[in-house]
């Protein structure tokens, strides 16, 4: 039996990459720990229809309370867009656009 189009979900058609965690539970949290590489905990790679990675991210928290969003494409600067969804709108930032820290 194959999947009608209606069937098939938006990681299967590539309208949204699929989230995979890079540590799925606790005990592979906890040998991260062990490996000294805690910077790799909470990365979540988001995957094409090909299952190459897109883009890796993940979110931490100052010593200042603010949180902060890390993205580290895995494709070409200009592939990707960010969209920021807050209270007062979106906010887009293009390719080409942002500035270096």
């Amino acid at each position: 039996m194959t999947q009608s189009q209606s069937e098939l979900s938006p990681y299967d058609t590539g309208a949204r990459c699929e989230p995979k965690l890079w540590q799925p539970d606790s005990e592979a949290v906890a040998a991260v720990m062990r490996s000294g590489e805690a910077e790799d905990i909470g990365n979540v790679d988001f995957t094409n229809e090909e299952d190459c990675t897109v883009v890796t991210a993940h979110v931490s928290r100052g010593d200042d309370g603010m949180y902060t969003v890390h993205l580290m494409p895995m494709c070409g600067d200009d592939e990707i867009r960010v969209e920021f969804h807050g209270e007062k709108g979106l906010a887009v930032i293009e390719p080409g656009t942002s500035r270096l820290a």
